[in-house]
């Protein structure tokens, strides 16, 4: 083939491809949305927006009811009344077995520091406290800088430090050298790894921040943490959890303020002195007299001139409730959670139903609990131990056996059902089965194996004890009983 034939052909072949090949989507200013042509980055797709959004998000979180309902959701099914349960795994030296006497102090130790005024820099908050506001804040905010200060003067030389992420800079970005750069506070190295954290030393809401005072302080990654959910490759800041429904939240804040401010107005009786046409108006300095307040009962004199007229503004609102459910279906799924639970709405849902939504809400919780486990509650943790065991706060124990002894299990909440008959059934008929072993259901249960099995050995014991004084009692009684029937005869 020539090259003239060549050049001929592929001509051909390039204007032969059909239109309809393209996505749908990507037909900008036709049947798909308009996009910029410049695909951003995660990173500075937040630095363009991140503070716009968590400004909202914070606004919707103080005066928005349903957003404030799923930070409370996410304190309660996240964090629980009671927190993770905390029980150390301490291997024995042998490591076939685990270390009751050296868990037991870990344990108690660590309850110690976790109590009001230890654990925290600020002496405000217990570690349940901590945990409670850690995922309020990364659910509002989408992140918070927790510090670890090392050499804090307590009893275990540890104690955390809660920041608000506004101490980042979104603004302050920098290329350093070797491939290490700034992006928004963060200093991260040629692997995007966190190395470091430039700290804003005044809140940037403070006054003194304006005075010339913007001061940064540069704290190693291995002392701070920056805590957020990831949700793309790359991200180095977070993104508020409810982001995909403020907008929605938005709306149906604005239609119902219209919609109850249209019916105040239609509620209320009006009237209108309106001109009379046919009468002429005098030539006077005075105004008419005109009634302005009425009560119930009260008659009115109508100024000469003027006609009476009653001023009725109708409002159907047939179309509000089912605006409002609409809406708050799409900020539900925007949240990740059920619109029932939402919107404390229980109409004309089956119990099957229910449960399955219910069962979805609860993984999406679960994944959540796994990852704060990861993120905080492992961290923090294996940190105290160290500062613990440097500090020779826990006696008996040595800090050369670190690493057997830092092992442990963080349990989140669970949850009962409200049929909890059928599910006890259930569990029996898992263990009959053997697709279900007694350990598994009482992990499920949110509970500790190990907890309640000596518990359940404390319990045998004291009903014991109990019977064998029972049988003192009843033998000593029928050796009273004796003795009275043989001096009666």
């Amino acid at each position: 083939m020539t090259e003239e034939k060549q050049e001929t052909y592929v001509r051909k072949t390039r204007r032969s491809q059909p239109g309809s090949h393209r996505f749908a989507l990507a037909k900008q200013g036709l049947t798909g949305p308009r996009l910029s042509g410049l695909a951003l980055s995660i990173n500075e797709e937040l630095r363009r927006d991140l503070s716009v959004i968590k400004a909202q998000s914070r606004r919707a979180g103080n005066d928005d009811g349903y957003v404030v309902k799923f930070l409370s959701m996410c304190e309660t099914h996240i964090v629980g009344p009671e927190g993770f349960a905390f029980q150390s795994k301490a291997k024995s030296f042998g490591g076939q077995s685990d270390d009751k006497a050296a868990n037991d102090l870990i344990e108690e130790h660590f309850e110690n520091w976790g109590k009001k005024g230890s654990c925290d820099v600020t002496g405000r908050y217990s570690w349940q406290d901590i945990q409670t506001l850690f995922i309020r804040t990364v659910a509002e905010d989408g992140e918070i800088l927790v510090r670890f200060v090392e050499g804090f003067p307590n009893q275990y030389g540890f104690a955390l430090q809660l920041l608000d992420s506004a101490h980042l800079d979104i603004n302050y970005n920098r290329e350093i050298k070797d491939g290490t750069r700034i992006r928004m506070g963060v200093e991260l190295d040629e692997w995007d790894r966190p190395v470091a954290y430039h700290i804003l030393t005044n809140h940037p809401g403070d006054r003194v921040y304006f005075y010339g005072n913007t001061r940064y302080e540069h704290i190693p990654a291995s002392e701070m943490l920056l805590a957020f959910l990831p949700f793309r490759v790359g991200q180095c800041r977070g993104v508020p959890w409810a982001h995909a429904a403020l907008l929605e939240m938005h709306h149906l804040h604005g239609y119902r303020e219209a919609e109850l401010t249209g019916a105040r107005v239609a509620a209320s009786k009006m009237l209108a002195y309106e001109p009379d046409s046919d009468v002429e108006p005098e030539e006077e300095d005075d105004e008419p007299d005109f009634v302005e307040e009425v009560e119930p009962g009260m008659a009115v004199v109508v100024p000469y001139g003027y006609t009476l007229k009653e001023l009725n503004f109708n409002q159907s609102g047939s179309n509000f409730a089912a605006y409002m459910k609409e809406g708050k279906r799409g900020a539900a799924s925007g949240l990740d959670v059920s619109y029932n639970t939402l919107g404390n709405d229980g109409e004309g849902i089956s119990f099957s139903s229910l449960r399955q939504f219910v069962l979805e809400d609860r993984d999406g919780w679960k994944k959540k609990q796994r990852w704060m486990r990861q993120e905080l509650c492992d961290l923090v943790k294996s940190k105290w131990l160290r500062m613990s065991l440097l500090s020779n706060a826990i006696p008996g124990l040595r800090f050369s056996e670190l690493k057997r002894l830092d092992n442990h299990r963080f349990q989140g909440r669970r949850w009962d059902w409200v049929d909890p008959l059928k599910d006890e059934k259930a569990n029996t008929e898992a263990i009959n089965n053997m697709t279900k072993s007694p350990l598994q259901i009482i992990r499920e249960r949110g509970e500790d194996p190990e907890t309640v099995i000596n518990e359940l050995l404390e319990f045998e014991t004291m009903v014991e004890q109990v019977r064998k004084k029972r049988a003192v009692t009843t033998q000593q009684q029928g050796n009273q009983n004796g003795k009275e029937e043989e001096q009666d005869s």
